[in-house]
């Protein structure tokens, strides 16, 4: 029996090679399992961690361009506001050279008027200039000639009167 038992303890320590051998692969497939888990759950938390920069930078990205168009907006405004005020003040302009040519046509109308009497006037006073120059050589010619025809008519030589009342 004692024979029997070798064989059986043979059997036995076949038995534990083959356990001791099947439970090392397993340990060191579990291992390599155990590593590559390891492995992927450091990518995934580097990966959380980059995405949560990115997540925080876009945020930032985003508040910092709120503010620029808000700033753009604010600015737009006042374009808009110095652009509504310059057309006003053109349009006000405008009105005033308008008005300010119209009065200046108002006064060419009125000078040329003005002109025009002063002309009709210039002519009458040259008429009435020649007349008097006329008369005046009138009266020295008749003077020369007849002296008492002055003193019966009455005339005296500083009395002189248009022969038409202007």
């Amino acid at each position: 029996m004692a024979a029997k038992k070798k064989l059986g303890s043979a059997r036995g320590a076949a038995r534990k090679s083959a356990k001791s051998s099947v439970g090392l692969s397993q340990l060191a497939q579990l291992r390599t399992t155990i590593t590559q888990l390891r492995k992927r759950v450091e990518e995934e938390a580097r990966a959380r961690k980059l995405n949560s920069r990115l997540i925080a930078e876009a945020q930032r990205a985003r508040e910092q361009v709120m503010r620029q168009v808000a700033a753009l907006r604010d600015q737009g405004k006042k374009l808009a506001d110095q652009l509504r005020g310059a057309l006003a003040d053109t349009e006000r302009r405008k009105q005033a050279r308008d008005e300010a040519l119209a009065i200046v046509a108002d006064l060419r109308e009125e000078l040329s008027r003005k002109m025009e009497e002063l002309r009709g006037q210039t002519a009458e006073l040259a008429d009435l200039a020649r007349r008097s120059a006329e008369r005046a050589r009138r009266m020295i010619e008749s003077g020369n000639e007849e002296p008492a025809s002055s003193a019966e008519t009455g005339e005296k030589a500083g009395d002189t009167k248009p022969d038409d009342a202007a």
